[in-house]
């Protein structure tokens, strides 16, 4: 019924809304395999305005990045899985992945 709502409201949301909204719906994903979800249009809609995200990784994230690479774990920085999530770095072969939560 919740999803029902917001699908029908869907047009009147900004690309910062429907950022969210994309997040929500990939953690509804996980959570409830069962659920009917948007239509793919819709949830491509959402994608996209996660997507057009400009990351911004913190003066943090990058020293950790640094340290990693010398320690010798190679890693993509900033990786974007096929959802369009960032990673803020990921060894996607192996599907491990570092986020830092710090200062912006």
């Amino acid at each position: 019924a919740l999803l029902d709502r917001i699908i029908d409201v869907l047009s009147t949301f900004e690309a910062i809304g429907l950022s969210q909204l994309y997040q929500f719906w990939l953690y509804v994903r996980v959570e409830h395999p069962n659920l009917r979800g948007p239509e793919p249009h819709h949830q491509e809609m959402m994608r996209q305005a996660y997507a057009r995200t400009i990351p911004r990784p913190s003066r943090l994230q990058r020293d950790v990045s640094a340290a990693l690479s010398r320690l010798g774990w190679t890693h993509e920085f900033e990786y974007v899985t096929v959802e369009g999530v960032s990673l803020d770095m990921a060894h996607p072969t192996s599907k491990h992945a570092v986020e830092v939560d710090g200062p912006s």
